[in-house]
């Protein structure tokens, strides 16, 4: 006997030699604590949900995932990034934080602002806001550049391309595809941290 079988078998008197029907009650006693056991244990694993995937639904319950993110055929893979990232810090919105959360999906990024032309911060002869980059990006929002739009709450995220999501045993999913290509989760997931007042541009490529 084996695990809580042999525990019990030790609780009996030294004299005693169990046999026939005992040996099996202990068997089973013994099977039903074990799993008794392995099944307490569970909840500890799921401290930890990125590594015990059986907690994930319940995470993304907790969490509201994917929210405003969802579309079909999410990858396992890009559910458990969304849940890195909603799991978290974001006591600041930086752009430090951007970029991280940018790399939990694959992307390695730059940041661009479009800060007006202050006194004392600007230099004589420079363009009084930057236009250029976003135009050449291909924005467009309907605002007029005679309307004096407010750049200084645009920023526009540089990515060097779409990533390749692989399949990967023990983080992808039965049946999903050996590979996969998206922009539209790290434009969800950007511009659903972004601070309400700001608009977030995307330019891919070189």
């Amino acid at each position: 006997m084996a695990g809580h079988a042999a525990l019990l078998q030790a609780l009996l008197p030294l004299s005693y030699a169990p046999t026939g029907q005992i040996v099996e009650e202990l068997a089973a006693d013994g099977a039903a604590l074990d799993t008794a056991l392995a099944v307490s244990l569970d909840p500890l694993r799921g401290l930890t949900p990125l590594a015990a995937l059986e907690w994930l639904e319940d995470y993304e319950r907790v969490y509201g995932l994917p929210g405003d993110c969802r579309q079909p055929g999410l990858l396992l893979q890009e559910r458990l990034a969304l849940l890195a990232i909603a799991l978290a810090e974001r006591a600041a919105i930086n752009r430090a934080y951007f970029i991280w959360l940018a790399a939990q999906l694959g992307y390695a990024i730059t940041i661009e602002e479009f800060g007006q032309f202050r006194a004392g911060f600007a230099r004589a002869g420079e363009r009084i806001t930057n236009y250029e980059a976003l135009f050449s990006a291909g924005w467009r929002a309907g605002w007029s550049l005679a309307q004096g739009a407010p750049w200084q709450y645009v920023w526009l995220v540089h990515a060097s391309g779409e990533p390749t999501t692989l399949f990967r045993a023990g983080v992808s999913g039965a049946g999903e595809p050996l590979a996969s290509w998206s922009n539209q989760l790290l434009e969800c997931a950007i511009r659903a941290a972004a601070p309400a007042h700001t608009l977030v541009h995307f330019a891919y490529g070189g």
